[in-house]
């Protein structure tokens, strides 16, 4: 390697460690604008588990954050909840869908936790997500959707520094 190869990863290496150093510690990814604008959202639970769902409705009616709408149609998002292991009824004559809402997916939920993911009811991309420790219909620690509460707050704390 010559020396100006060399010169020019230091100085590389010397921007990246300065660019890391003005992060805040913690940081986290912002939300979309579609999550912070969102005003309704619907409750799609993927996990077998009743308690599960009632407990996020439950969350979501005493955050008051959204309003809880009765189907997908109407709403500004959709509340994914997924366990390790579910199963939906497909109707006759229809088949699996491989993109969008209800998709069959490589990615695997961790047993012993819940993903919670909003999802666009129009495109089916998943806008945010995050894993919460559960056992069976139980919620192990804190509340379920702590890590959505917890992203919120750290949008409204960073959008009041501006």
């Amino acid at each position: 390697m010559s020396l100006s190869n060399v010169r020019k990863a230091a100085a590389l290496l010397l921007v990246l460690v300065f660019w890391v150093m003005t992060l805040p510690a913690g940081a986290h990814p912002t939300l979309p604008q579609a999550v912070t604008t969102a005003h309704s959202v619907f409750l799609q639970n993927q996990t077998g588990f009743p308690e599960l769902q009632y407990t996020a409705l439950l969350e979501l009616n005493k955050w008051g954050r959204f309003d809880i709408v009765s189907s997908q149609d109407k709403a500004d998002l959709v509340l994914v909840l997924t366990g390790g292991t579910h199963v939906r009824a497909i109707p006759d004559g229809e088949f699996p869908r491989t993109t969008g809402l209800n998709a069959f997916t490589e990615e695997s939920v961790p047993a012993g936790h819940t993903k919670i993911a909003l999802v666009d009811p129009k495109t089916g991309a998943t806008l945010w997500s995050d894993l919460h420790k559960t056992e069976g219909g139980k919620v192990k620690s804190g509340h379920l959707l702590d890590g959505l509460r917890q992203a919120f707050d750290e949008y409204e704390k960073a959008r009041n520094k501006r």
